[in-house]
């Protein structure tokens, strides 16, 4: 492992730890989407935990942003999340999935319908976001990358029955928080459907020594965009036909 994955590592758990925020990873910053992985894992690696899953927003007209989630931040709603005093936590309504089997690497591309098929349960989640930058929107891909794109833990609903039947790229999501709706529309992930996020997901993480694992969940982009908002309130996210996840912000 590099000096510098190692110094990158240091500098986001300080923040975690309570340091300042970083205005960015500067001379440590990953030249590449593998520095961006290594520095991921060093992360986890250090925290002591383990892979559970990932997130992902991976429409085919952009490059493909993951980041690994921690298996101990995978929680059920509904759940209470702590959000320190004063301060504010992002939140972001979507779609994910777990995995029934492993897609390990192999000689040709997995296909949509493959991974379907190893698809074990479907049902909404709310992400929750801390980023361990000063201005998210200042920094890089690949520093955001470094720092799990501002991961700090996901909330899963209700498996949904028969979700094959539901047309995924075309539902109605809404989220409120404080008993206001935030977001109502239908039909926004970032690929369209979400599926076509986790098959681009399952190929792209064999480049890096990565591969989806059976139990994994992932979660597949926001439907309602980044909101920042205080603690002490209630967050509703979920979809026509897919239920709800409530998480009570401390």
């Amino acid at each position: 492992m590099s000096d510098t994955v190692q110094r990158a590592a240091e500098a986001l758990l300080a923040v975690r730890n309570g340091a300042p925020p970083l205005a960015g990873l500067g001379a440590n910053a990953p030249a590449d989407e593998a520095g961006a992985w290594a520095i991921q894992r060093e992360v986890l690696r250090r925290l002591g935990g383990i892979i559970g899953g990932y997130k992902c927003a991976t429409p085919a007209s952009a490059p493909p942003s993951a980041a690994l989630l921690d298996a101990r931040g995978i929680k059920g709603s509904p759940v209470t999340w702590p959000v320190p005093k004063g301060g504010k936590i992002g939140i972001e309504t979507e779609i994910a999935f777990r995995l029934s089997r492993d897609l390990p690497q192999r000689g040709t591309p997995y296909t949509q319908e493959e991974v379907s098929e190893a698809i074990a349960a479907c049902f909404p989640a709310v992400e929750l976001v801390v980023s361990r930058y000063s201005d998210i929107k200042a920094v890089p891909l690949l520093e955001n990358m470094a720092d799990n794109i501002a991961h700090a833990g996901l909330v899963c609903g209700a498996e949904v029955p028969g979700w094959r039947s539901h047309d995924l790229g075309n539902l109605l999501v809404r989220q409120s928080c404080g008993g206001q709706v935030q977001v109502e529309k239908r039909g926004s992930n970032p690929a369209g459907d979400p599926l076509v996020s986790l098959t681009r997901l399952a190929n792209h993480l064999h480049g890096f020594g990565l591969h989806l694992q059976a139990g994994q969940v992932v979660t597949t982009g926001s439907w309602t965009g980044l909101l920042w908002v205080d603690g002490g309130q209630r967050v509703v996210g979920g979809f026509e036909g897919l239920g709800e996840v409530v998480v009570e912000l401390g």
